[in-house]
């Protein structure tokens, strides 16, 4: 396993998976928990807000989540004062954005429009996660630092395994036409009892199933009702997760000011 995958994974669940406990705790699930919803949107400011009568609850600072032509636009900006870097990290991590649905679905197909940055040390992603103590997660990244992939995984933990499997199930993905992570694409989870689908541009790129998960004799495979977590962060610390991201980002090169779009959200419930 690489040390970077390890690293980057831990500091996603840190990012992303505190913010989605805190809101689990505070954000009544506005669907049914046990089944997919059909469902669309092109992110309208009033899909979201920061309590829990609109789709989307945003659960980072104010400022760092808008809505405009481009669709939802999640902001990380250079933290203030001074950033030093050594030995392949920041000495000061920039606050970046997340916003998460306030809805859950067991089983589905999400397809995603997104717009990354290519900064390098810039992680852009889509999560599907569980409010279960176990935390499952189907994940689609996308590093700034290696423009022309993006970046398939799962996780879900077990008492048996010794450690977090952070990684095991990741994978790197092509894109069609040579595209690049600053082109508009739409990801598609597809994702069942049986097996996950990975595809971009209607074009399927990998798919895991059920029983190839099987790890230390128990399966590792999401199912349980997930969340949708949209997020932008700054992997430039610690150095396994700057490492893996191509990190870290030098802010004296990088734009103040970096934006992620998602352009568009539909769910589908074919299963």
């Amino acid at each position: 396993m690489h040390v970077g995958y390890v690293a980057h994974a831990l500091l996603l669940v840190l990012i992303l998976g505190t913010a989605n406990s805190v809101d689990a705790a505070v954000v009544e699930t506005r669907r049914s928990s046990s089944s997919c919803q059909p469902f669309e949107s092109s992110f309208l400011a009033s899909d979201l807000s920061r309590y829990d009568d609109t789709s989307f609850r945003v659960v980072s600072p104010p400022g760092s989540v808008v809505t405009s032509s481009r669709g939802l636009e999640l902001y990380l900006e250079k933290p203030r004062g001074l950033v030093h870097t050594k030995d392949g990290v920041n000495d000061v991590v920039a606050e970046g954005a997340t916003v998460n649905s306030t809805f859950t679905m067991l089983y589905g197909k999400v397809t995603i429009e997104i717009t990354a940055p290519t900064v390098p040390g810039v992680v852009t992603a889509a999560v599907m996660i569980s409010d279960d103590i176990d935390h499952d997660e189907i994940d689609v990244e996308l590093l700034g630092g290696d423009p022309s992939h993006w970046q398939s995984n799962i996780f879900m933990t077990s008492p048996h395994d010794q450690q977090p499997l952070w990684g095991v199930f990741g994978e790197i993905e092509d894109y069609t036409k040579r595209g690049t992570v600053d082109e508009t694409h739409r990801y598609t989870v597809d994702w069942n009892a049986n097996r996950i689908v990975w595809s971009v541009d209607e074009t399927e790129m990998r798919t895991l199933r059920r029983e190839d998960t099987r790890i230390n004799g128990t399966l590792h495979y999401p199912s349980h009702p997930a969340r949708i977590q949209l997020g932008i962060w700054d992997a430039s610390n610690p150095a396994g997760t700057s490492e893996w991201a191509k990190g870290p980002i030098d802010w004296t090169s990088a734009p103040h000011r970096m934006s992620a779009a998602f352009k568009s959200l539909k769910i589908e419930c074919p299963y």
